[in-house]
């Protein structure tokens, strides 16, 4: 006599989890998430809002995430809060920074070029540009490195152990020699050009002005060509051009009797 192996289940009594039921009633929910808690499954039902996720509820019922999500993503861009509870994507620029304007609103800034640093602006958004250089300053922009450097009247000091020396721009000089040491003033000199010298020979020094230049020491001035004498061995005197190549002034001085001639 055949077998009838069939069994039919006419119940409303829900089947229980380990029978491979749900242990509970279900109303389906269009989109709905099926979960369990800690004895039944249980449907969260479906959101009317595209792209928000599911949320673990600690060990309690899951939920639907307030801010919405993007569905795909573009490869090196960024993903930030356009809005409350909104991602989006923030295209990529080559070479750039990001910066926000004075609402917070983040961009990336143009493409950097050698030398280039971000710059700020009061209640506006930082942009990239190159340092200026002022007065006796120089700047050499590189990739990766800005180098600053002094041009202007740095002294470079030489110690001379003759007699007569031709000064250059910008030097000092220590006289090293036991007898008098004429130093003459150089014939071109642009405005702002600085000579110096420091005594150290018993003979002191002579400072000649150049063929139609003259000095100015306080209230008192060489004739045209003249010269200013040191009256002590370690006397000296600070001098600059203050007309290009003819007139120039004693920015210091320390002795007790110079000498204008």
């Amino acid at each position: 006599m055949p077998v009838n192996n069939s069994l039919n289940i006419n119940s409303s009594t829900p089947l229980v989890l380990a029978w491979g039921g749900t242990n509970a009633n279900l109303t389906a929910s269009n989109g709905g998430i099926v979960y369990t808690d800690a004895s039944k499954m249980a449907i969260l039902s479906g959101t009317a809002t595209a792209d928000q996720i599911v949320l673990s509820g600690s060990s309690s019922a899951p939920s639907w995430s307030t801010a919405t999500y993007l569905a795909t993503l573009t490869a090196n861009e960024f993903v930030y809060a356009s809005a409350s509870n909104v991602m989006s994507q923030l295209a990529t620029a080559n070479s750039a920074l990001i910066v926000t304007n004075s609402s917070g609103v983040p961009s990336f800034s143009s493409s950097l070029t050698d030398g280039q640093v971000i710059i700020g602006t009061t209640g506006g958004t930082p942009a990239a540009s190159t340092l200026t250089a002022g007065t006796g300053i120089s700047i050499a922009n590189a990739a990766g490195s800005i180098t600053i450097n002094n041009t202007g009247a740095m002294i470079t000091w030489a110690n001379i152990s003759g007699t007569t020396q031709s000064a250059a721009i910008n030097t000092g000089y220590v006289v090293g020699n036991a007898g008098q040491t004429t130093i003459t003033l150089p014939a071109t000199a642009a405005l702002g050009s600085i000579v110096e010298i420091a005594g150290k020979g018993a003979a002191g020094w002579i400072l000649a002005a150049n063929t139609g230049q003259t000095i100015h020491l306080g209230s008192v001035a060489t004739s045209v060509s003249g010269t200013i004498t040191s009256a002590n061995q370690y006397d000296c005197i600070r001098v600059v051009c203050v007309t290009a190549d003819t007139t120039w002034i004693a920015l210091s001085a320390w002795s007790n009797g110079l000498t204008t001639a």
